[in-house]
């Protein structure tokens, strides 16, 4: 059977309706909240404004770690959650699989339309964005740019591949890395994650 990313989605959409007190959502395994995307987009931006020039790569290097431990710690509950093993589990027949139902619930938080281009195991994955409310915030409070500005989704990306093929959880974490080749605010016309196992 394959992944029906609609069934994910509406699951995700329907629990979202339990909400604690604080607004905090008990789904998939993990704790949710509802955030601006305008308030965590400034926060990125505007912490890799404040270290531009020689210390750019540092910022942008912190941003995507953060993402991607904050995506793997995040992945590796909702795989293990009682909503998984009950929506998404028995549609899975390949441990690959697993990419679609991640890429599906993704979806469901807002992150974007995301799609999985290529995933040949244990080598790389390609997923596909053209909406990525991180390039389009950019785009309308910063401008076009020379770089990718994609930090969350390119940490998620390489959290994926950490989670399906790096050491067991919890050490597999930067096991891989993912680049964003392509990005809206750079003009190109969608946004894609190329995750690899990662050199260092």
């Amino acid at each position: 059977m394959a992944i029906d990313g609609s069934k994910i989605v509406h699951a995700v959409m329907e629990g979202s309706r339990i909400r604690e007190s604080k607004g905090i959502i008990p789904l998939f395994g993990v704790y949710l909240s509802i955030a601006s995307v305008q308030y965590y987009n400034t926060l990125s931006f505007e912490f890799e404004n404040k270290l531009r020039g020689e210390r750019a790569a540092e910022a942008e290097a912190l941003l995507v770690k953060a993402a991607q431990e904050c995506g793997y710690a995040t992945f590796q509950g909702i795989r293990n959650s009682w909503e998984w093993g009950e929506i998404v589990k028995p549609m899975i027949e390949t441990k690959e699989d697993q990419i679609e139902g991640f890429t599906a619930v993704s979806v469901a938080f807002g992150w974007g339309d995301l799609v999985v281009k290529e995933l040949i195991p244990h080598e790389k994955l390609v997923i596909r964005v053209t909406d990525s409310y991180e390039a389009r915030g950019h785009l309308e409070h910063y401008g076009m740019t020379e770089s990718g500005k994609c930090y969350m989704l390119r940490g998620v990306a390489g959290a994926f591949m950490d989670l399906l093929y790096g050491d067991d959880y919890p050490d597999g974490c930067f096991d891989y890395s993912a680049q964003e080749p392509f990005c809206r605010a750079k003009g190109d016309p969608y946004c894609e994650f190329v995750a690899r196992k990662s050199s260092d």
